[in-house]
């Protein structure tokens, strides 16, 4: 596969058919505000773009060939599949995520404070973490809480919250560690 052309011609593509693709996204991305139209317009913008691959006209309408019976319940089982296998996957690589933050959370400070190696580090880290679940735990929320409101302040304000998680969890690693 030469990806080179892919790009190519793939650019090309768009660019001679630059207003119909930028009007059936739209139709796409607004019209998806209905959950019932999410479905087929998705197959029907897919469809705008396999044409295009084929060399084939494309038209504005063509985003709303997903609404024909068979193509409407065939995009609609497909969407219904991906939803749940993507919410499944998305939750246990979410809980994963926050599974291991948690238990790696002192790990860090315990490098600096002990010299630790890297192993050392986590194993104390979920060491204290059996010890004291409750207290680390909260620790943990209160650094996401800091996280997000700088995230919540155009992220500019991660210039002042992630220190002072930082900080909050030095203190704590002291604390706990002892």
């Amino acid at each position: 596969m030469d990806y080179e052309v892919l790009l190519k011609n793939s650019w090309n593509v768009v660019k001679d058919n630059l207003v119909t693709f930028i009007v059936g996204l739209l139709i796409t991305v607004f019209g998806s505000i209905f959950i019932v139209t999410i479905a087929p317009l998705a197959y029907g913008f897919t469809s705008m773009t396999v044409k295009g691959a084929r060399g084939e006209q494309i038209e504005i309408s063509d985003v709303f060939v997903g609404f024909n019976k068979d193509d409407f319940i065939r995009s609609w089982v497909y969407m219904l599949i991906y939803m749940v296998i993507a919410g499944i996957l998305g939750q246990i690589a979410s809980i994963l995520s926050t599974i291991v933050g948690i238990l790696f959370m002192f790990a860090l400070p315990l490098l600096v404070i002990k010299g630790y190696g890297g192993i050392e580090a986590i194993t104390e880290s979920i060491e204290i973490i059996k010890a004291k679940p409750v207290e680390s735990i909260i620790v943990y929320v209160i650094m996401l809480v800091l996280f997000m409101i700088g995230a919540l302040l155009l992220g500019i304000g991660m210039l002042v919250t992630a220190p002072i998680a930082t900080v909050l969890l030095a203190y704590a690693t002291l604390e706990l560690a002892e």
